[in-house]
């Protein structure tokens, strides 16, 4: 492949992945963990491309300056393509589990695979397994070139073993973003190596993080940016595809309205109101499964949808003693109460969803009002 069309390749892509952090940076999100974790692999790929910029400037250009200058540039490339490879996983792994914790861990493993491969790159400096240059200053691979394909394509191999063994945790969505992932990835990288062409990893690395970054901006829009859970556009979808008329799952509907809310924006101010709101969602998310939904439905009431088998009433336990275990530890000048109603809404029974959505929340204030005149 000439030389241009190889420095195109690399230039373009770069400047596609420098516009995503552009408008990337401009935009809020509630999710500071996952936009850390894209925001890194952006910027590792952004120095790796540079550095392979740099090496196909300079591959076969004589001189001990530039023999220097190559060696450096290619520790930089090596180094950097392979953590922004690792960082894809970890972004994959949290996108997909939410658990920063186990990420972390996840993370962990990533760096200890990304230290072997450092400390092999600075053996190679003195044993060309790796790679060499020719005295005329010409990349060449070395006998063991195969060691560095693996410790950089590793990420794929979890990728893949995250999917075939914890494929219940995937939606259809992250399936399809896992699956870009590697399809571009391994075929520009396949393609480079059997056929010993240049110039297809980057473009089609880069078209996998254009797709990664619709679906971040397209999961931001369902985001609530206050809570951090759904809204109610994601609500919407979501009650949309339970009562299509090919849906047959019925679910558990649960309408959630916190008590005495206006008091606590009155007397305290909107900022610990917002921090109720956000106290609220987060005693959700942490006790709901990963296969249920939640969303802050607007104001101060939230809806929780879970599979008809689930135990709702104990669900809303485990939320009501999560509730009562913060109010007990008095972190706040306030204590959180609520009132809820829930029913089953099954598909396709005659009754409407618009009609259902009446019916729980006129039970949700039929609690409220109940729990009023117990206190009078």
């Amino acid at each position: 492949m000439h030389i241009s069309v190889v420095l195109n390749s690399i230039i373009g892509s770069a400047l596609v992945i420098i516009l995503i952090f552009a408008d990337y940076f401009r935009k809020y999100n509630t999710d500071g963990f996952q936009r850390n974790a894209f925001f890194h692999i952006l910027l590792t790929a952004i120095v790796a491309m540079l550095a392979d910029f740099v090496f196909y400037s300079l591959n076969g250009v004589p001189g001990t300056v530039v023999r220097y200058v190559l060696y450096v540039d290619l520790l930089i490339f090596f180094i950097f393509q392979i953590a922004s490879f690792y960082y894809v996983f970890i972004f994959i792994d949290y996108l997909t589990f939410k658990e920063k914790e186990r990420t972390k861990r996840i993370a962990k493993i990533a760096w200890a695979m990304f230290i072997l491969n450092g400390v092999l790159l600075l053996i190679n400096m003195h044993l060309d397994f790796y790679f060499y240059l020719t005295p005329g200053n010409v990349f060449q691979y070395g006998n063991k070139y195969f060691l560095r394909l693996i410790i950089s394509y590793f990420p794929v191999v979890m990728v893949l073993v995250d999917i075939f063994f914890l494929a219940k945790n995937f939606r259809t969505s992250q399936a399809y973003l896992c699956f870009f992932f590697i399809l571009f990835t391994g075929l520009g990288s396949s393609i480079d190596i059997l056929f010993k062409t240049v110039g297809l990893i980057w473009p089609c690395f880069t078209s996998a993080l254009l797709y990664a970054y619709f679906f971040i901006v397209q999961s931001d829009s369902k985001i609530d940016s206050l809570t951090g859970i759904g809204n109610r556009y994601s609500f919407n979808e979501f009650i949309n595809q339970v009562s299509g008329q090919n849906a047959k799952q019925p679910y558990s509907v649960v309408m959630i309205d916190m008590d005495h809310f206006k008091e606590i924006n009155d007397t305290l101010g909107h900022l610990e109101g917002d921090n109720a709101l956000r106290d609220m969602a987060a005693i959700i998310k942490g006790c709901i499964r990963n296969s249920d939904f939640a969303a802050r439905y607007g104001g101060d009431e939230f809806v929780l949808a879970a599979k008809k088998e689930s135990d709702v009433i104990r669900l809303m336990e485990r939320i009501q003693q999560a509730i009562d275990n913060q109010n007990e530890k008095k972190i706040r000048p306030y204590t959180i109460q609520i009132s809820y109603g829930y029913d089953v809404f099954i598909p396709n029974s005659g009754q409407s969803i618009e009609a259902f959505l009446s019916h729980i929340d006129s039970l949700m204030y039929k609690h409220k009002a109940g729990k009023r005149r117990s206190t009078d």
